[in-house]
């Protein structure tokens, strides 16, 4: 196993690029921001120099004293890059800015400058139209003295990872994957952490794979503290119901999520449910789902979001979903997606130029 992750890593390192930027404070601020010529001064109106460049993996580090490593004091996004394509790029653009704001830590960079700089990383990267890409920005408190007081930071640390992710096997897509359940670890309420925080801290989640891992299922579903599905620990859930004569009227396939406040409101769920209701579908999102609800004849379950797209839930705790096999509506679904995917209108081009992304950036 150790073998395969290093090799997985170094095929990682050999074409995965970094931004990063970070408030320049000699003796503190990592040595790649400080070499001549690869770095550029960047004009934020900041109090202090602030130097931002394009940087290997090798190349670049974090403070030991930056807040986001030391006590998860951050926020970050997950993007796909597909079919030439950012995916969705705007709105996971206007999450990050959202999930940073309820966090008070104020972005030094207008929306559209950074969205150019992280678009230039991938233009470096220099994907071909038929690889797939993935895009991690970051935003943390920054660095700052020890203690958790957000005051001790001097200003934000950004950065974004430029690289590949393939979250499960290709043909996982064709035959489903199963899911545990964790029972022990429950998914923490609305009055103690909003979900739709996108932040770093996702110690609960890995807790929930750790209670499940003797059953060496790829996903985890996660409960409420009252028992009820949430979500998985990476991805929005979904269950189908399907009434006789569906497939004249849609309306009789039902599709059950979660509310909102119990989970993140996924960018790839809102598509999903964009598309449903196009297709004419009944869309519940609802309070009181069981694990068990997924289970049995005549349902359909899948998961979504950015790295998986839209997965195939054929079983739940050793029991099928349906009859063990992907539904029809989750075909439907899956290739509804794909084309998404591949529609020049749901995304910018990975070779836009810096007038093109200014246009795609003020379209609404």
């Amino acid at each position: 196993m150790s073998v395969n992750v290093v090799q997985e890593l170094m095929g990682l390192a050999r074409k995965a690029r970094v931004f990063a930027s970070m408030p320049w404070v000699e003796g503190l601020t990592p040595e790649c921001l400080g070499r001549e010529g690869r770095f550029e001064i960047a004009k934020t109106g900041e109090q202090f120099e602030r130097r931002h460049g394009i940087f290997h993996l090798s190349e670049c580090g974090l403070s030991p004293l930056d807040h986001g490593g030391l006590y998860g004091d951050a926020c970050f996004e997950g993007i796909l890059v597909i079919n030439g394509q950012v995916f969705l790029y705007r709105e996971h653009l206007e999450r990050w800015w959202q999930s940073a704001k309820k966090m008070s830590i104020a972005m030094p960079y207008p929306m559209e400058e950074l969205g150019w700089w992280i678009l230039k990383t991938i233009q470096e990267v220099g994907f071909s139209t038929q690889e797939k890409g993935y895009l991690r920005p970051v935003l943390t408190r920054g660095f700052g003295n020890l203690g958790i007081n957000p005051a001790k930071c001097l200003a934000p640390t950004i950065y974004c990872i430029v690289s590949t992710i393939q979250l499960y096997p290709p043909e996982a897509y064709d035959r489903g994957i199963e899911l545990s359940v964790a029972r022990r670890t429950r998914r923490a309420g609305k009055d103690i952490v909003d979900p739709n925080i996108k932040s770093n801290n996702y110690l609960n989640n890995i807790f929930g794979l750790l209670e499940t891992r003797e059953k060496k299922t790829l996903e985890t579903m996660m409960l409420t503290s009252d028992g009820f599905v949430a979500e998985a620990t990476a991805d929005n859930i979904f269950l189908i119901r399907k009434e006789e004569g569906w497939q004249e009227n849609p309306a009789r396939v039902h599709l059950f999520t979660p509310v909102p406040e119990y989970c993140l409101i996924g960018i790839t769920r809102n598509l999903i449910l964009d598309e449903a209701r196009k297709a004419g579908y009944t869309i519940h999102e609802v309070k009181d789902l069981i694990a068990m609800d997924f289970v049995g004849q005549g349902k359909e379950c899948f998961l979504t979001g950015t790295g998986c797209g839209l997965m195939p839930i054929v079983g739940v705790e050793g029991i099928p979903v349906g009859d063990g096999h992907p539904g029809e509506v989750t075909k439907i679904l899956l290739q509804k997606i794909r084309n998404d995917m591949a529609d020049p209108a749901y995304g910018i081009s990975i070779t836009a130029n810096r007038a093109q992304f200014e246009r795609y950036m003020n379209v609404r």
